[in-house]
């Protein structure tokens, strides 16, 4: 009897504690998914700025590293010139879009699609506007 009363008392303390220390760690593992998303749209946008500079014909394959929870990876025109990168990733709290502005002339909405993980994208000048190309069509 005094088991059962002392295992109810050690349960009563210790599922509390867990379920806290569980939900402090997604907490983290979000802020770093998030982190990483902003991390890969600048690294993205900054080469698609880099290849715009470096004038007509100029490509560079970049590698992007996404959390694998990402939904879209895009680039996309502002009507008043330049445009942004937005990487959209799933969390708790529904979607959050890490977006890093551009300088460079984009021709509409590049869309890179569903994708996660580690991946190659060409970005290539092609008669001063920028275009992201799977490294496997590349010109």
């Amino acid at each position: 009897m005094e088991l059962l009363i002392t295992l109810g008392v050690v349960l009563a303390f210790t599922i509390p504690v867990l379920f806290l220390l569980l939900s402090v760690m997604s907490v983290g593992y979000e802020d770093t998914t998030k982190a990483q998303a902003d991390a890969a749209s600048r690294s993205l946008a900054d080469t698609i700025n880099l290849i715009y500079a470096q004038g007509d014909g100029a490509k560079k394959t970049v590698l992007i590293n996404v959390p694998p929870s990402t939904e879209e990876v895009y680039v996309q025109s502002n009507p008043n010139g330049g445009g942004e990168v937005v990487i959209r990733i799933k969390t708790s709290e529904g979607s959050f879009e890490a977006v890093s502005p551009v300088f460079a002339r984009i021709n509409g909405k590049q869309d890179v699609g569903e994708r996660s993980g580690l991946f190659a994208i060409l970005v290539y000048n092609n008669d001063g506007e920028v275009e992201l190309i799977e490294p496997t069509n590349a010109r």
